[in-house]
């Protein structure tokens, strides 16, 4: 569940290949972070009594130099006998501006103790994509089909939204589930938003944006066969989501934006280039700091957010480092 989780938190905030660099002008470099809360439903899982969490999504770069997405996403789970269980999900990734190469770092930790840890890069050839990873040891593969990387998809479903196309379907390849796995999804845009932003919106700008449908198919599955998860979001014309809704079937999780940061912008005048540029930098330490998962609103309190200018109660790292992990929470789910 967890490899879904953060597969699904990861592509809702950055969505072929083919798609000419300068529709990507208008992608605005920002931080955003989301506060993660189950929503109550008749269907829920009775697994699912509990969970709280925070994702963190940081995406800079341009349509010359390329773009570097930063992405965290804690969730602490607690069963209704009070136990509890953080899981801390990182990824880097860089992703060339011509869609031809893809770079990213993955590593899960699970109450501190780190479970997985996946080096891969990604070169197109063609209709092909050769992927290298390095795991606990090293793994070579091609992909034999065409698919686009995470940020291209963002940039085609915009460019679709402003056309006015309602559904399409793209094979993706994002570096989730060990970087393994080629992933089938199904796109529905409906009209564009007509109701005022609401307030945790209103930073985002003055821009249009559109309700966004993705569901999540294994490759092999039949044409009957429900998707794994969806995901439906606001999708605005300058990169940024809100409202996000993560439906796993037996759960739901609602994401509302707590903090967003709209960063510097570059100047774009260097030559595209589809060299992969460094996606990540091990971290200083092997393991996380951690840090607690936001509680309920009822508790008048909140976990930390993205440094700058961030509320007082901050504490994930600057610009350029991967949002850090939560600490310890005061309270268990259910206290």
């Amino acid at each position: 569940m967890m490899k879904s989780l953060f597969r699904s938190a990861t592509i809702a905030c950055a969505f072929s290949a083919l798609v000419e660099p300068t529709l990507a002008g208008g992608l605005v470099p920002h931080r955003v972070a989301y506060d993660l809360a189950l929503e109550s439903n008749s269907q829920m899982s009775e697994a699912a009594i509990n969970m709280k969490g925070r994702m963190v999504y940081e995406f800079t770069g341009d349509a010359c130099q390329g773009y570097t997405v930063n992405f965290r996403f804690v969730l602490e789970t607690g069963d209704n006998e009070g136990n509890s269980a953080i899981t801390d999900l990182r990824n880097r990734n860089f992703e060339s501006s011509d869609g031809r190469s893809f770079e990213f770092r993955s590593q899960t930790f699970v109450n501190e103790v780190q479970t997985e840890d996946v080096n891969g890069t990604a070169v197109r050839d063609g209709d092909k994509v050769d992927v290298k990873l390095k795991l606990t040891e090293d793994t070579e593969f091609t992909i034999d089909k065409p698919v686009i990387f995470p940020t291209a998809q963002l940039i085609k479903t915009i460019a679709e939204a402003e056309k006015g196309t309602t559904v399409f379907s793209d094979d993706i390849y994002d570096g989730s589930d060990g970087g393994q796995h080629v992933f089938h999804t199904s796109t529905v845009i409906g009209s564009a938003r007509t109701t005022p932003p609401d307030e945790s919106e209103k930073a985002i700008g003055d821009f249009r944006r559109w309700p966004v449908t993705v569901s999540y198919f294994g490759t092999e599955a039949g044409d009957d066969q429900p998707p794994d998860y969806s995901i439906s979001f606001d999708l605005w014309e300058n990169g940024v989501s809100s409202k996000m809704r993560l439906d796993y079937g037996d759960f739901v999780l609602n994401g509302k934006i707590v903090h967003l940061e709209l960063l510097p912008e570059t100047a774009c005048a260097k030559t595209p280039t589809s060299t992969v540029a460094p996606a990540t930098t091990p971290p200083a330490e092997d393991r996380p700091a951690i840090v607690a998962p936001p509680k309920p609103e009822s508790d008048g309190d909140s976990a930390s957010e993205p440094k700058g200018d961030a509320p007082a109660k901050s504490d994930a790292p600057p610009a350029e480092k991967a949002p850090t992990a939560p600490s310890e929470p005061e309270t268990k789910p259910g206290e």
